[in-house]
């Protein structure tokens, strides 16, 4: 993964899944397009996720033992779509345009408004589909969308100290780096350190067009 990405449901499935009610949402760019999930994406899903499972499984939550099961992804996009209801996040799976296959997920998280107007981003990219510029066409198309329609004045992002890839591309995004924090989220079952990376709106819209 790249990114930190919010996949861990410690509740579940102790609670009821919820029905998915998502905004009809498009995001196009010249190679890829964000929309949020929908039930009838399960099976292109789990067969994303299992392909890339050795590829994902160090950079993010430790997977419940059901999460690649038809529940689980329920239980999942039901709590999602509460969340972009309430406000608090903004769920999207990353299609490549020309075919409509589904290569990752982008999503914006812990959304905080009145004086803060921030989000945490975070991002999943298939295994088969790295180093080919289509998560950082996603990026740009979600950081114009935090930037625009949601009105947020900064994201903030993390990486693990070792996964370059990510450190590259959000310095290829623009985002500062920050700060370090140790012990700061508990991945692939340990509490592991993180560099910290922030964007705000001003120097967003200063960057202009990037090129990937």
């Amino acid at each position: 993964m790249l990114g930190v990405m919010k996949n861990a449901l410690p509740f579940w499935p102790a609670r009821k899944a919820l029905k998915a009610h998502f905004p009809a949402l498009r995001l196009t760019g010249p190679r890829v397009i964000l929309r949020p999930p929908l039930p009838g994406d399960f099976a292109d899903w789990v067969d994303l996720r299992e392909r890339s499972r050795d590829h994902l499984t160090p950079f993010e939550p430790a997977w419940h033992p059901k999460s690649l099961t038809a529940e689980y992804f329920a239980h999942r996009i039901g709590i999602q779509s509460r969340d972009w209801e309430r406000g608090l996040s903004c769920s999207f799976l990353l299609f490549r345009a020309p075919d409509n296959a589904l290569i990752g997920g982008v999503n914006l998280n812990n959304i905080c408004r009145g004086s803060a107007q921030f989000a945490s981003l975070g991002y999943w990219l298939g295994e088969e589909h790295q180093g080919q510029g289509y998560m950082h066409e996603a990026l740009r198309l979600v950081m114009t969308y935090a930037f625009t329609a949601q009105k947020l004045h900064r994201l903030n992002a993390a990486s693990l100290p070792h996964n370059g890839r990510s450190i590259k591309l959000l310095r290829h995004l623009g985002f500062e780096e920050e700060g370090f924090a140790k012990a700061y989220l508990e991945i692939n079952g340990e509490w592991q350190d993180h560099v910290l990376f922030g964007l705000n709106e001003e120097t967003f819209k200063r960057q202009g067009p990037i090129i990937a």
